[in-house]
């Protein structure tokens, strides 16, 4: 390998809008990385995701297929 052509890859603080921080490593020379998100606020991880039905596209496919059983489904 060439010597001299890979960036810097140094550890980095990385804050989030919530107040968490973590260390990761990265290429940015500044070593502190501000994100608006991450996965101790992000709905996602959170679980408090919401599902946006637009125009009954849900209601229609339970209609159409039935709403799935999840406790029928544990037990088989």
């Amino acid at each position: 390998m060439k010597s001299g052509i890979h960036p810097n890859y140094a550890e980095t603080t990385v804050v989030c809008g919530c107040g968490n921080s973590f260390t990761t490593r990265s290429t940015k020379d500044s070593g502190h990385i501000v994100v608006e998100v991450c996965s101790q606020c992000h709905p996602f991880y959170t679980g408090k995701q919401k599902i946006l039905d637009s125009g009954g596209r849900v209601a229609r496919f339970e209609k159409r297929y039935g709403k799935r059983n999840t406790k029928a489904a544990a037990e088989n």
